[in-house]
């Protein structure tokens, strides 16, 4: 790897904790590369937890970790060329191949290699990462791409690795080439789509298991597009990328405001409607204002609107999450956490976190035949709930078995399809109200 030592000589373009290139100096060796014309492939490395490991070991092994890595790499496969790091735990390699196959072995190799040796350096932790891989063929033939183009689509070869929790290295082909068409497509049209209201708010009723009354409901979002519905899948985790979920979740909002005030209008009496929140609105300066506009403008009663967190919004700065959950709950509003078991969870958060109301993974439901840990472990989030006044709903509830089970463990709603899929706004009201 004489090219790495070579250019990072000049300490403009050197990362000083590694000896690598920095990203700038690492672009410029790249796009040397790239104008030779033959073609070749980029990847971008990251390290799996990373955070957790200067948080629980030390910044001074993180450091070491990194420097071990970057050792690892010049000593690597023959076939990198150039290495960089980006910051932090990301790390750019130039391979010398178009091989795109060959490469994602070679690289899988590399990263199996780096958790057996990375015990001499985290002792009884074993480092793993994953690897984004995107190879661009010689000029004239297909595909061939700029080194902008490669940094862009190499990424979403990066989010397909991280997905698995072990050690994985994915390239980016024709199916994720299709997956970002698709999310362009997706960029392009979302700021028509909410100006021109294609996006429309669904409900699903929250059921209390003791008597069978409604007793809330969750709001959804579908888009309408071109006369046919799209499913929140396709759009909402573009929406969090983009930022665009901010505009989004104003927009809904606004439309359970305009849906309470027109029950009440009617003489209906109005059920509690819980709203996802997305971090990039949570943490925003305006939220508590907000809220304050949403319930003057529209008559929200007490309760009247619950709003949906997910625990991975909070979980990194309880004070600051405690802080604005207190001003929303001083406003009148009720404080739901969503998805509860899905990832993070651990139980000290129901002590740390202000709720009113914990929605339980439908996993616990899915597992609850297979692994009878589950129903433990389903009890005792359902008890500590209760002991901090927590109520809680159960997800996924299809059967009417699944909703005796959740009653006789005293648990407060159940919510699935034995109840309703969600249903348009009207024709919730027709059926339910």
């Amino acid at each position: 790897m004489e090219e790495i030592r070579e250019w990072a000589e000049d300490p403009m373009y050197r990362d000083r904790l590694t000896g690598l290139y920095n990203y700038d100096g690492f672009l410029r060796a790249a796009q040397g590369q790239l104008d030779r014309g033959e073609g070749g492939a980029i990847a971008v490395l990251n390290i799996r937890q990373f955070k957790y490991i200067n948080e629980m070991l030390g910044r001074e092994k993180g450091d070491e970790l990194l420097k071990f890595v970057a050792g690892a790499i010049v000593d690597g496969p023959k076939s990198i060329r150039v290495a960089g790091r980006a910051g932090s735990d990301v790390f750019y390699l130039y391979i010398d191949s178009t091989d795109g196959k060959q490469i994602v072995g070679e690289m899988d190799g590399f990263l199996h290699a780096l958790t057996r040796s990375s015990i001499g350096v985290l002792g009884a932790f074993q480092m793993r990462a994953y690897c984004g891989v995107i190879v661009s063929r010689p000029k004239g033939e297909i595909p061939h791409y700029t080194l902008e183009q490669m940094l862009t689509r190499m990424m979403y070869a990066l989010a397909k690795a991280r997905e698995y929790s072990e050690n994985k290295t994915w390239l980016f082909d024709a199916e994720l080439h299709k997956e970002e068409q698709k999310e362009e497509d997706v960029i392009l049209h979302m700021h028509a789509a909410l100006r021109a209201k294609e996006f429309e708010l669904y409900l699903q009723p929250k059921v209390d298991v003791s008597t069978g009354r409604l007793a809330s409901a969750e709001a959804l979002v579908r888009w309408r597009r071109d006369g046919r519905l799209l499913s929140p899948g396709l759009f909402i985790p573009i929406f969090d990328k983009t930022g665009f979920s901010f505009y989004l979740d104003r927009y809904m909002l606004q439309e359970v405001g305009k849906l309470i005030r027109g029950w009440r209008e009617r003489g209906i009496a109005p059920i509690p409607v819980s709203v996802n929140q997305t971090k990039i609105t949570f943490y925003n300066e305006t939220y508590i204002s907000y809220l304050k506009w949403i319930k003057e403008t529209y008559g929200i009663p007490d309760g009247g609107m619950i709003l949906e967190i997910l625990e991975s919004m909070a979980v990194d700065n309880l004070g600051e999450a405690n802080r604005i959950l207190d001003e929303a709950r001083s406003l009148g509003y009720r404080i739901s956490m969503d998805d509860f078991g899905s990832g993070y969870s651990s139980l000290n958060v129901l002590a740390k976190l202000k709720l009113d109301e914990l929605k339980i993974d439908q996993t616990f439901l899915r597992n609850m035949g297979t692994e009878g840990k589950e129903r433990i472990i389903l009890q005792m989030i359902i008890d500590l709930s209760r002991r901090f006044g927590i109520s809680t709903v159960v997800e996924g509830v299809e059967t009417r078995e699944q909703e005796a089970l959740v009653r006789s463990m005293g648990c407060s709603l159940g919510q699935g399809y034995l109840y309703s899929r969600p249903l348009p706004a009207k024709e919730f009201m027709e059926r339910f109200m």
